[in-house]
C-alpha cells in the first residue's frame, strides 16, 4: 500500500458514510500545492483502490470506504473448556459463542 493510499484511507475514515468526489479527495489529501499542480491526481489511485475492493463508488463517481456487511461482522468467540461447561450447565442461549464438545473431558 502506497503512502497516497494510506492518506486517502485516513481521510475517508473521517467521513465513513459519505461519498466524496475525487477532486475533493485530491484537495484534502494532497495539500494546496499538489492540488494546484494537478487537481485530479488522486483519480487513478481511487480507481485502483476501488478495483481492489477497498473503496466503493456511487453512480456519480464519488468514493467512500467499503461498508462492511453487518451479517458478516458476527464472529464466534472461543472459550476455555471449563467456561464451556459452566455455560452449558446454565441452560441459557449464548449466540455468537462457540460451545463445541471438542474441549470437554
Amino acid at each position: 500500500m502506497s503512502t497516497d493510499e494510506r492518506e486517502i484511507i485516513a481521510y475517508l475514515k473521517t467521513v465513513p458514510t459519505l461519498f466524496v468526489s475525487g477532486r475533493e479527495i485530491s484537495r484534502r489529501v494532497g495539500g494546496r500545492e499538489r492540488f494546484e499542480l494537478d487537481s485530479r491526481w488522486a483519480t487513478p489511485i481511487l480507481r485502483r483502490m476501488a478495483e481492489r475492493g477497498w473503496l466503493e463508488s456511487d453512480p456519480i463517481g464519488h468514493y467512500r470506504l467499503r461498508q462492511e456487511d453487518p451479517k458478516k461482522k458476527k464472529s464466534k468467540k472461543h472459550l476455555s473448556p471449563e467456561m464451556m461447561k459452566i455455560l452449558k450447565k446454565s441452560g441459557k442461549s449464548f449466540d455468537g459463542v462457540s460451545l463445541d464438545d471438542a474441549g470437554e473431558m
